[in-house]
Protein backbone atom coordinates (compact mmCIF):
# COMPACT_ATOMS: atom_id res chain seq x y z
CA UNK A 1 0.00 0.00 0.00
CA UNK A 2 2.78 2.36 0.72
CA UNK A 3 4.92 1.98 -2.15
CA UNK A 4 1.07 2.49 -3.93
CA UNK A 5 1.20 5.79 -2.56
CA UNK A 6 4.66 6.65 -3.02
CA UNK A 7 3.91 5.74 -6.84
CA UNK A 8 0.98 7.98 -7.22
CA UNK A 9 2.89 11.51 -7.31
CA UNK A 10 4.93 10.43 -9.86
CA UNK A 11 2.73 9.28 -11.86
CA UNK A 12 0.18 12.49 -11.32
CA UNK A 13 3.92 14.21 -12.28
CA UNK A 14 4.77 12.80 -15.24
CA UNK A 15 0.79 13.93 -16.86
CA UNK A 16 0.83 16.84 -19.35
CA UNK A 17 -0.34 20.25 -17.50
CA UNK A 18 -4.28 19.85 -17.41
CA UNK A 19 -6.71 22.65 -19.45
CA UNK A 20 -8.68 25.18 -17.61
CA UNK A 21 -11.75 23.66 -19.52
CA UNK A 22 -13.09 20.83 -20.16
CA UNK A 23 -13.16 20.13 -24.18
CA UNK A 24 -15.37 17.42 -24.16
CA UNK A 25 -18.04 19.40 -21.77
CA UNK A 26 -17.61 22.25 -24.19
CA UNK A 27 -17.72 20.17 -27.16
CA UNK A 28 -21.44 18.98 -26.43
CA UNK A 29 -22.51 22.82 -26.41
CA UNK A 30 -20.49 23.72 -29.36
CA UNK A 31 -23.76 23.58 -31.33
CA UNK A 32 -25.73 25.75 -28.82
CA UNK A 33 -22.59 28.51 -28.83
CA UNK A 34 -22.48 29.18 -32.45
CA UNK A 35 -26.06 29.09 -32.87
CA UNK A 36 -25.91 31.73 -30.18
CA UNK A 37 -23.48 33.91 -31.89
CA UNK A 38 -24.52 33.07 -35.70
CA UNK A 39 -27.85 33.88 -34.53
CA UNK A 40 -27.00 37.64 -32.81
CA UNK A 41 -24.76 38.13 -35.57
CA UNK A 42 -26.58 37.24 -38.89
CA UNK A 43 -29.18 39.88 -39.19
CA UNK A 44 -27.75 42.87 -37.21
CA UNK A 45 -24.30 42.63 -39.98
CA UNK A 46 -26.85 42.75 -42.54
CA UNK A 47 -27.87 46.17 -41.42
CA UNK A 48 -24.04 47.79 -41.22
CA UNK A 49 -23.41 48.48 -44.49
CA UNK A 50 -26.13 50.63 -45.72
CA UNK A 51 -25.77 53.09 -42.46
CA UNK A 52 -21.74 53.07 -43.02
CA UNK A 53 -22.83 53.54 -46.95
CA UNK A 54 -24.79 57.02 -45.53
CA UNK A 55 -21.47 57.89 -43.23
CA UNK A 56 -18.55 57.44 -46.05
CA UNK A 57 -20.89 59.32 -48.49
CA UNK A 58 -21.17 62.34 -46.60
CA UNK A 59 -17.61 62.32 -45.69
CA UNK A 60 -15.78 61.20 -48.40
CA UNK A 61 -16.78 64.48 -50.30
CA UNK A 62 -15.08 66.39 -48.02
CA UNK A 63 -11.41 65.15 -47.87
CA UNK A 64 -8.59 63.99 -50.73
CA UNK A 65 -5.66 62.41 -51.60
CA UNK A 66 -4.57 59.75 -49.46
CA UNK A 67 -7.46 60.40 -46.42
CA UNK A 68 -9.59 60.11 -49.52
CA UNK A 69 -8.06 56.61 -50.04
CA UNK A 70 -8.18 55.83 -46.42
CA UNK A 71 -11.93 56.45 -46.19
CA UNK A 72 -12.53 54.66 -49.65
CA UNK A 73 -10.70 51.64 -48.05
CA UNK A 74 -12.45 51.60 -44.79
CA UNK A 75 -15.85 51.33 -46.45
CA UNK A 76 -14.97 48.46 -48.54
CA UNK A 77 -13.62 46.98 -45.78
CA UNK A 78 -16.67 47.39 -43.14
CA UNK A 79 -19.12 47.20 -45.57
CA UNK A 80 -17.83 44.17 -47.93
CA UNK A 81 -16.97 42.05 -44.46
CA UNK A 82 -20.49 43.19 -43.50
CA UNK A 83 -22.21 41.26 -46.22
CA UNK A 84 -19.63 38.62 -46.18
CA UNK A 85 -20.25 37.63 -42.18
CA UNK A 86 -23.94 38.07 -42.41
CA UNK A 87 -24.22 36.18 -45.78
CA UNK A 88 -21.68 33.06 -44.44
CA UNK A 89 -24.05 33.08 -40.40
CA UNK A 90 -26.91 32.83 -42.34
CA UNK A 91 -25.75 30.00 -44.12
CA UNK A 92 -24.73 28.80 -40.73
CA UNK A 93 -28.06 29.09 -39.30
CA UNK A 94 -29.58 27.45 -42.37
CA UNK A 95 -26.55 24.30 -41.97
CA UNK A 96 -27.55 24.11 -38.28
CA UNK A 97 -30.98 24.33 -38.80
CA UNK A 98 -30.80 21.15 -40.97
CA UNK A 99 -28.34 19.74 -38.21
CA UNK A 100 -31.34 20.06 -35.64
CA UNK A 101 -33.80 18.33 -37.87
CA UNK A 102 -32.08 15.38 -38.44
CA UNK A 103 -31.40 15.04 -34.82
CA UNK A 104 -35.26 15.56 -34.84
CA UNK A 105 -35.75 12.31 -37.37
CA UNK A 106 -33.03 10.25 -35.04
CA UNK A 107 -34.85 10.70 -31.97
CA UNK A 108 -38.13 10.20 -33.54
CA UNK A 109 -36.88 6.96 -35.64
CA UNK A 110 -34.22 5.60 -33.75
CA UNK A 111 -33.93 2.98 -36.67
CA UNK A 112 -32.71 5.79 -39.10
CA UNK A 113 -33.34 4.99 -42.52
CA UNK A 114 -34.97 1.54 -43.36
CA UNK A 115 -34.18 0.67 -46.74
CA UNK A 116 -36.12 -2.19 -47.41
CA UNK A 117 -39.27 -0.40 -47.01
CA UNK A 118 -38.30 2.85 -49.62
CA UNK A 119 -41.09 2.27 -52.24
CA UNK A 120 -39.82 2.44 -56.33
CA UNK A 121 -36.46 2.11 -55.14
CA UNK A 122 -34.58 -0.92 -56.69
CA UNK A 123 -31.74 -3.03 -56.09
CA UNK A 124 -29.08 -1.02 -57.96
CA UNK A 125 -30.69 2.41 -56.42
CA UNK A 126 -30.80 1.07 -53.29
CA UNK A 127 -26.70 0.11 -53.16
CA UNK A 128 -26.18 3.45 -54.94
CA UNK A 129 -27.72 5.76 -52.31
CA UNK A 130 -26.65 3.53 -49.91
CA UNK A 131 -23.02 4.44 -50.70
CA UNK A 132 -23.89 7.82 -51.21
CA UNK A 133 -26.13 9.15 -48.28
CA UNK A 134 -24.99 6.62 -45.88
CA UNK A 135 -26.85 6.23 -42.73
CA UNK A 136 -28.71 8.90 -40.43
CA UNK A 137 -25.78 8.93 -38.09
CA UNK A 138 -23.32 9.88 -40.86
CA UNK A 139 -25.91 12.19 -42.40
CA UNK A 140 -26.05 14.51 -38.72
CA UNK A 141 -21.95 13.92 -38.33
CA UNK A 142 -21.25 15.72 -42.43
CA UNK A 143 -23.89 18.63 -41.64
CA UNK A 144 -22.19 19.07 -38.04
CA UNK A 145 -18.80 18.94 -39.07
CA UNK A 146 -19.77 20.83 -42.08
CA UNK A 147 -21.33 23.69 -39.75
CA UNK A 148 -18.17 23.87 -37.40
CA UNK A 149 -15.99 24.49 -40.47
CA UNK A 150 -18.00 27.15 -41.84
CA UNK A 151 -18.38 29.01 -38.55
CA UNK A 152 -14.74 28.78 -38.08
CA UNK A 153 -13.59 29.57 -41.48
CA UNK A 154 -15.81 32.81 -40.71
CA UNK A 155 -14.35 33.83 -37.91
CA UNK A 156 -10.99 33.54 -39.32
CA UNK A 157 -12.06 35.60 -42.45
CA UNK A 158 -13.81 38.51 -40.04
CA UNK A 159 -10.18 38.77 -38.09
CA UNK A 160 -7.51 38.70 -41.01
CA UNK A 161 -10.00 40.80 -43.14
CA UNK A 162 -10.56 43.34 -39.93
CA UNK A 163 -6.92 43.45 -39.49
CA UNK A 164 -5.61 43.93 -42.78
CA UNK A 165 -8.22 46.53 -42.70
CA UNK A 166 -7.11 48.43 -39.33
CA UNK A 167 -3.26 47.97 -40.34
CA UNK A 168 -3.45 49.58 -43.96
CA UNK A 169 -5.83 52.62 -43.01
CA UNK A 170 -3.52 53.26 -40.16
CA UNK A 171 -0.34 52.86 -42.87
CA UNK A 172 -2.54 55.19 -45.11
CA UNK A 173 -2.93 57.98 -42.74
CA UNK A 174 0.91 57.72 -41.71
CA UNK A 175 1.92 58.19 -44.85
CA UNK A 176 -0.70 60.76 -45.11
CA UNK A 177 0.82 62.75 -42.08
CA UNK A 178 4.38 62.60 -43.03
CA UNK A 179 3.57 63.43 -46.93
CA UNK A 180 2.24 67.10 -45.58
CA UNK A 181 5.49 68.05 -44.06
CA UNK A 182 6.64 68.19 -47.37
CA UNK A 183 5.66 70.63 -50.61
CA UNK A 184 4.84 67.38 -53.14
CA UNK A 185 2.88 66.21 -50.71
CA UNK A 186 0.99 63.83 -52.80
CA UNK A 187 4.08 62.54 -54.26
CA UNK A 188 5.55 62.05 -51.56
CA UNK A 189 2.87 60.04 -49.66
CA UNK A 190 2.55 57.64 -52.47
CA UNK A 191 6.17 57.03 -52.43
CA UNK A 192 6.29 56.16 -48.87
CA UNK A 193 2.81 54.16 -49.17
CA UNK A 194 4.43 51.94 -52.07
CA UNK A 195 8.01 51.39 -50.59
CA UNK A 196 5.51 50.63 -47.41
CA UNK A 197 3.74 47.61 -49.49
CA UNK A 198 6.83 46.66 -50.94
CA UNK A 199 8.27 45.97 -47.02
CA UNK A 200 5.73 44.48 -46.35
CA UNK A 201 5.08 41.85 -49.18
CA UNK A 202 8.93 40.91 -48.95
CA UNK A 203 9.01 40.78 -45.29
CA UNK A 204 6.14 37.79 -45.74
CA UNK A 205 7.49 36.31 -49.31
CA UNK A 206 11.32 36.31 -48.06
CA UNK A 207 11.01 33.38 -45.11
CA UNK A 208 9.06 31.17 -47.51
CA UNK A 209 12.28 31.48 -49.82
CA UNK A 210 14.69 31.06 -46.68
CA UNK A 211 12.90 27.84 -45.31
CA UNK A 212 13.50 26.18 -48.70
CA UNK A 213 17.08 26.93 -48.83
CA UNK A 214 17.50 25.83 -45.56
CA UNK A 215 15.83 22.40 -45.89
CA UNK A 216 17.62 21.99 -48.61
CA UNK A 217 21.13 22.55 -47.21
CA UNK A 218 20.17 20.48 -44.33
CA UNK A 219 19.74 17.94 -46.80
CA UNK A 220 23.24 18.26 -47.06
CA UNK A 221 24.01 17.89 -43.54
CA UNK A 222 25.24 21.77 -43.94
CA UNK A 223 24.24 24.23 -40.84
CA UNK A 224 22.58 27.60 -41.88
CA UNK A 225 22.74 29.44 -38.73
CA UNK A 226 22.62 32.71 -40.38
CA UNK A 227 19.95 32.25 -42.31
CA UNK A 228 17.83 30.74 -39.57
CA UNK A 229 18.34 34.17 -37.36
CA UNK A 230 16.68 36.35 -40.94
CA UNK A 231 14.23 34.34 -40.89
CA UNK A 232 13.07 34.52 -37.27
CA UNK A 233 13.76 38.13 -37.24
CA UNK A 234 11.64 38.04 -40.05
CA UNK A 235 8.87 36.14 -38.07
CA UNK A 236 9.42 37.74 -35.38
CA UNK A 237 8.15 41.46 -37.54
CA UNK A 238 5.25 40.22 -39.19
CA UNK A 239 4.62 38.95 -35.27
CA UNK A 240 4.28 42.41 -34.59
CA UNK A 241 2.06 43.23 -37.91
CA UNK A 242 -0.27 40.25 -37.46
CA UNK A 243 -1.53 38.87 -34.32
CA UNK A 244 -0.57 36.00 -35.34
CA UNK A 245 -1.84 34.19 -31.99
CA UNK A 246 -5.30 35.02 -32.78
CA UNK A 247 -5.32 34.08 -36.21
CA UNK A 248 -3.17 31.07 -35.97
CA UNK A 249 -4.94 28.68 -34.43
CA UNK A 250 -7.57 28.89 -36.55
CA UNK A 251 -6.39 29.13 -39.92
CA UNK A 252 -3.15 25.93 -39.43
CA UNK A 253 -5.81 24.09 -38.23
CA UNK A 254 -8.14 24.30 -41.23
CA UNK A 255 -5.21 24.65 -43.37
CA UNK A 256 -3.92 21.29 -41.93
CA UNK A 257 -7.06 19.20 -41.84
CA UNK A 258 -8.52 20.45 -45.29
CA UNK A 259 -6.98 20.04 -48.82
CA UNK A 260 -4.38 22.53 -48.63
CA UNK A 261 -4.54 24.45 -52.18
CA UNK A 262 -8.72 24.57 -51.70
CA UNK A 263 -8.59 26.11 -48.60
CA UNK A 264 -6.20 28.89 -49.92
CA UNK A 265 -8.39 29.39 -52.98
CA UNK A 266 -11.60 29.46 -50.83
CA UNK A 267 -9.99 31.84 -48.58
CA UNK A 268 -8.41 34.39 -51.52
CA UNK A 269 -12.14 34.28 -53.15
CA UNK A 270 -13.91 35.74 -50.23
CA UNK A 271 -11.50 37.92 -49.15
CA UNK A 272 -11.69 39.61 -53.20
CA UNK A 273 -15.86 38.95 -53.13
CA UNK A 274 -15.49 41.26 -49.91
CA UNK A 275 -14.30 44.10 -52.03
CA UNK A 276 -16.26 43.22 -54.71
CA UNK A 277 -19.36 43.43 -52.32
CA UNK A 278 -18.60 47.46 -51.45
CA UNK A 279 -17.80 48.14 -55.42
CA UNK A 280 -21.24 46.68 -56.28
CA UNK A 281 -23.28 49.22 -53.31
CA UNK A 282 -21.48 52.36 -54.87
CA UNK A 283 -22.13 51.69 -58.48
CA UNK A 284 -26.06 50.46 -57.38
CA UNK A 285 -26.56 53.97 -55.58
CA UNK A 286 -24.76 55.42 -59.18
CA UNK A 287 -27.64 54.10 -61.42
CA UNK A 288 -31.29 53.34 -61.06
CA UNK A 289 -30.82 50.00 -61.41
CA UNK A 290 -28.34 47.40 -61.63
CA UNK A 291 -29.53 45.57 -64.41
CA UNK A 292 -31.98 47.40 -67.14
CA UNK A 293 -33.22 47.22 -70.94
CA UNK A 294 -33.41 50.88 -71.31
CA UNK A 295 -32.62 50.62 -75.35
CA UNK A 296 -34.89 53.79 -75.47
CA UNK A 297 -34.49 55.96 -72.96
CA UNK A 298 -30.89 55.36 -72.41
CA UNK A 299 -28.55 57.12 -69.83
CA UNK A 300 -27.18 59.44 -72.55
CA UNK A 301 -30.68 60.65 -73.73
CA UNK A 302 -31.75 61.24 -69.76
CA UNK A 303 -28.26 63.14 -69.23
CA UNK A 304 -29.31 65.91 -72.31
CA UNK A 305 -33.20 65.52 -70.44
CA UNK A 306 -34.01 65.83 -66.68
CA UNK A 307 -32.06 64.29 -63.80
CA UNK A 308 -33.72 64.86 -60.19
CA UNK A 309 -29.87 65.14 -58.88
CA UNK A 310 -30.06 68.91 -60.36
CA UNK A 311 -33.60 70.09 -58.57
CA UNK A 312 -33.02 70.29 -55.26
CA UNK A 313 -37.13 69.59 -54.85
CA UNK A 314 -36.66 66.37 -56.27
CA UNK A 315 -33.41 64.59 -54.65
CA UNK A 316 -33.13 61.76 -52.66
CA UNK A 317 -31.29 59.53 -50.73
CA UNK A 318 -30.48 58.03 -53.35
CA UNK A 319 -28.89 61.06 -55.40
CA UNK A 320 -26.51 61.61 -52.50
CA UNK A 321 -23.38 60.62 -54.52
CA UNK A 322 -24.30 62.62 -57.65
CA UNK A 323 -23.32 66.11 -56.50
CA UNK A 324 -24.03 67.76 -59.36
CA UNK A 325 -24.68 71.46 -59.56
CA UNK A 326 -28.69 72.18 -58.44
CA UNK A 327 -31.30 74.51 -58.37
CA UNK A 328 -34.76 74.37 -56.44
CA UNK A 329 -36.66 73.03 -59.04
CA UNK A 330 -37.98 72.17 -62.22
CA UNK A 331 -40.37 75.26 -61.91
CA UNK A 332 -38.93 78.90 -61.44
CA UNK A 333 -41.63 81.02 -60.34
CA UNK A 334 -39.33 84.14 -58.55
CA UNK A 335 -37.79 86.87 -60.40
CA UNK A 336 -34.10 84.81 -59.37
CA UNK A 337 -33.14 81.09 -59.97
CA UNK A 338 -30.96 79.91 -57.36
CA UNK A 339 -27.99 78.16 -58.57
CA UNK A 340 -25.16 75.85 -56.80
CA UNK A 341 -22.22 74.76 -57.66
CA UNK A 342 -20.94 72.20 -55.24
CA UNK A 343 -17.00 71.69 -54.60
CA UNK A 344 -15.56 68.57 -54.23
CA UNK A 345 -12.31 68.70 -53.43
CA UNK A 346 -10.99 65.53 -54.94
CA UNK A 347 -11.51 66.65 -58.36
CA UNK A 348 -11.13 70.46 -58.21
CA UNK A 349 -8.34 71.23 -55.61
CA UNK A 350 -5.40 69.50 -58.43
CA UNK A 351 -7.04 71.14 -61.09
CA UNK A 352 -7.18 75.03 -59.17
CA UNK A 353 -3.58 74.25 -58.41
CA UNK A 354 -2.72 74.32 -61.76
CA UNK A 355 -4.91 77.66 -62.93
CA UNK A 356 -5.70 79.38 -59.95
CA UNK A 357 -2.61 81.93 -58.74
CA UNK A 358 -2.61 83.59 -55.22
CA UNK A 359 -2.56 79.58 -53.81
CA UNK A 360 -0.08 79.07 -51.20
CA UNK A 361 1.15 75.27 -50.81
CA UNK A 362 -2.11 74.78 -52.87
CA UNK A 363 -4.23 76.02 -50.31
CA UNK A 364 -6.20 79.31 -49.89
CA UNK A 365 -4.25 80.69 -46.85
CA UNK A 366 -5.77 84.70 -47.71
CA UNK A 367 -8.33 85.96 -44.75
CA UNK A 368 -11.64 87.73 -44.23
CA UNK A 369 -13.45 88.89 -47.89
CA UNK A 370 -9.96 88.04 -49.68
CA UNK A 371 -10.25 84.70 -48.76
CA UNK A 372 -13.78 84.38 -50.36
CA UNK A 373 -13.26 86.28 -53.51
CA UNK A 374 -9.94 83.97 -53.99
CA UNK A 375 -12.58 80.89 -53.47
CA UNK A 376 -14.91 82.20 -55.79
CA UNK A 377 -12.02 82.91 -58.28
CA UNK A 378 -10.37 79.69 -58.33
CA UNK A 379 -13.60 77.42 -58.65
CA UNK A 380 -14.76 80.11 -61.05
CA UNK A 381 -12.11 79.04 -63.63
CA UNK A 382 -13.18 75.98 -63.39
CA UNK A 383 -16.26 76.00 -64.73
CA UNK A 384 -18.90 77.71 -67.75
CA UNK A 385 -22.11 78.39 -67.33
CA UNK A 386 -25.11 79.29 -69.95
CA UNK A 387 -28.31 80.05 -69.77
CA UNK A 388 -30.54 79.55 -73.14
CA UNK A 389 -27.02 79.96 -74.92
CA UNK A 390 -26.27 83.19 -72.99
CA UNK A 391 -22.64 83.04 -70.81
CA UNK A 392 -23.36 83.37 -67.40
CA UNK A 393 -20.65 84.94 -65.34
CA UNK A 394 -19.40 83.58 -61.97
CA UNK A 395 -17.36 86.69 -60.21
CA UNK A 396 -21.10 87.64 -58.82
CA UNK A 397 -21.03 84.26 -56.90
CA UNK A 398 -20.36 83.85 -53.27
CA UNK A 399 -19.14 81.05 -51.36
CA UNK A 400 -21.60 78.97 -49.55
CA UNK A 401 -22.18 76.10 -46.90
CA UNK A 402 -25.02 73.65 -47.21
CA UNK A 403 -25.26 71.94 -43.97
CA UNK A 404 -28.55 70.33 -45.70
CA UNK A 405 -26.63 68.97 -48.36
CA UNK A 406 -23.31 67.89 -46.12
CA UNK A 407 -21.28 70.28 -49.55
CA UNK A 408 -19.65 73.61 -49.71
CA UNK A 409 -19.35 75.39 -52.78
CA UNK A 410 -20.55 78.56 -54.94
CA UNK A 411 -24.16 79.92 -54.85
CA UNK A 412 -25.57 82.66 -57.14
CA UNK A 413 -28.87 84.65 -58.16
CA UNK A 414 -29.73 84.65 -61.70
CA UNK A 415 -31.85 87.48 -63.02
CA UNK A 416 -34.13 85.83 -64.72
CA UNK A 417 -37.25 88.12 -64.65
CA UNK A 418 -37.18 89.22 -68.59
CA UNK A 419 -37.32 85.42 -69.15
CA UNK A 420 -40.36 84.50 -71.36
CA UNK A 421 -42.56 81.90 -69.68
CA UNK A 422 -41.83 78.48 -70.40
CA UNK A 423 -38.52 76.38 -70.73
CA UNK A 424 -35.45 77.09 -70.22
CA UNK A 425 -31.92 75.30 -70.76
CA UNK A 426 -28.95 75.78 -68.03
CA UNK A 427 -25.83 74.11 -69.06
CA UNK A 428 -22.77 74.16 -66.86
CA UNK A 429 -19.11 72.81 -68.39
CA UNK A 430 -16.28 71.18 -65.90
CA UNK A 431 -12.91 71.87 -67.43
CA UNK A 432 -14.10 72.59 -70.34
CA UNK A 433 -9.84 71.75 -71.68
CA UNK A 434 -10.31 68.21 -70.20
CA UNK A 435 -10.47 65.18 -72.27
CA UNK A 436 -13.05 62.69 -72.58
CA UNK A 437 -11.56 60.18 -69.81
CA UNK A 438 -10.22 60.10 -66.14
CA UNK A 439 -10.91 62.16 -63.25
CA UNK A 440 -10.21 65.37 -64.56
CA UNK A 441 -12.12 64.35 -67.90
CA UNK A 442 -14.50 67.23 -69.13
CA UNK A 443 -18.04 66.87 -67.16
CA UNK A 444 -20.99 68.53 -68.89
CA UNK A 445 -24.54 69.49 -66.84
CA UNK A 446 -27.73 70.25 -68.65
CA UNK A 447 -30.35 71.14 -66.52
CA UNK A 448 -33.49 72.59 -68.14
CA UNK A 449 -36.28 74.37 -66.22
CA UNK A 450 -39.75 75.92 -66.25
CA UNK A 451 -40.24 79.86 -65.67
CA UNK A 452 -44.01 80.44 -64.22
CA UNK A 453 -44.16 83.64 -63.02
CA UNK A 454 -47.44 84.27 -60.74
CA UNK A 455 -49.43 86.20 -63.66
CA UNK A 456 -49.13 83.75 -66.51
CA UNK A 457 -52.77 82.87 -66.20
CA UNK A 458 -55.47 84.74 -67.92
CA UNK A 459 -57.46 86.81 -66.07
CA UNK A 460 -60.31 84.57 -67.37
CA UNK A 461 -58.64 81.30 -66.19
CA UNK A 462 -58.14 82.29 -62.61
Amino acid sequence: MQSMQEDAPQATGAQAPATRVAFERLRERTDELELIVSGLLAFALLTVPGRVFDAWAANAVHVEGVFLYALWFGFLVVSGLSYTLGTAFVVHLAIRGYWVGLIGLKSTFPDGIRWDRVPLMGPVSRAFYQRRVGDLGQAIDRVDRAASILFAMTILIALAIVWVGVLAVATILLGGAIGALFDDSARVTNLLLFAGYVLFIVAGLVPVVLEKLIARRQARAQASPVLERIVRALLRVLGVLVPQRLIMPVQLTLQSNLHGNGFIVAYMVVIMATSIFGSLQIAGSLRLAMVDRYDLVTGEAVEHGMLTAHYESLRSEHDVLLRYPMIPSDRISEAHLRLFIPHQPQRDNALARERCRGLERGRNAASGPDAARLAVTCVGTLWTATLDGQPVPLDGFVPMERRDLGLRGLVGYLDVSGLAPGRHDLRLLWNAEGGDSGRLRRREYFIPFWFTPGMELPATAR
